[in-house]
């Protein structure tokens, strides 16, 4: 039996502008059931055509380590292969991500992709979508009443959702191509909002952790 054959990696990756309460707790919530040996967190580049992030690659590298070091007990990689290419204007694709890191880890690891709602809603309009279930298991954390069904997302992705359904326990021993979903994690945080009220100077202790809160106000960020 090979040493990775049920090495379990847990990935999260976003753009983290900035990291968020609403992003600890969909880690510690799939790190406290999935064990994994590891949590690789991905931060999206800058994307060369336009000036969609307001915080910095160093910023928000720094954020997350901030966010997540003390709070989770699990090695943790902040991958940079995003930032990467998008510093060479090269566009990302989850594909691509997925590709690399299959690559990095082999073909026994147990790769966890997590994602939200609104990117499972969101899910057939991915390069080759399909292909991410021969890369890695997908798992959502959604609002509580959210369902897979043809009304709320894309019928072919429904499809396959609910084809692939299985339990936590089953991915940690698979490589890849299951799913599974988290009706009982209320994530329901807004970057958005969050950088509207840091701008506005009002008070938002309760969505950033006092790390990354700290952080912000001592680097002048979201003004």
């Amino acid at each position: 039996m090979g040493i990775n054959t049920h090495r379990c990696v847990l990935v999260f990756g976003g753009s983290f502008d900035p990291v968020h309460s609403g992003h600890v707790a969909l880690v510690q919530y799939f790190v406290a059931r999935l064990q994994p040996q590891e949590l690789r967190l991905i931060p999206t580049g800058q994307p060369w055509q336009k000036n969609a992030l307001v915080a910095s690659a160093e910023d928000r590298i720094e954020m997350l380590k901030l966010a997540l070091t003390s709070e989770v007990e699990v090695p943790i990689v902040i991958d940079q292969q995003e930032i990467q290419r998008a510093a060479r204007q090269q566009s990302n694709y989850s594909i691509d991500t997925l590709n690399q890191l299959r690559t990095e880890l082999g073909e026994q690891a147990s790769i966890v992709f997590l994602i939200g709602s609104d990117q499972l809603q969101n899910l057939y309009t991915w390069k080759d979508w399909r292909q991410l279930f021969t890369l890695a298991h997908i798992c959502v954390a959604t609002r509580p009443g959210f369902s897979i069904d043809e009304n709320s997302i894309n019928s072919e992705v429904a499809k396959e959702w609910s084809e692939r359904s299985a339990t936590l326990q089953e991915i940690k021993l698979k490589p890849a191509g299951k799913t599974f979903i988290a009706h009982d994690l209320a994530w329901d945080v807004s970057a958005t909002d969050i950088r509207l009220e840091l701008k506005q100077k009002q008070q938002t202790t309760s969505l950033i952790p006092a790390k990354v809160l700290d952080y912000i106000q001592q680097h002048h960020l979201y003004r």
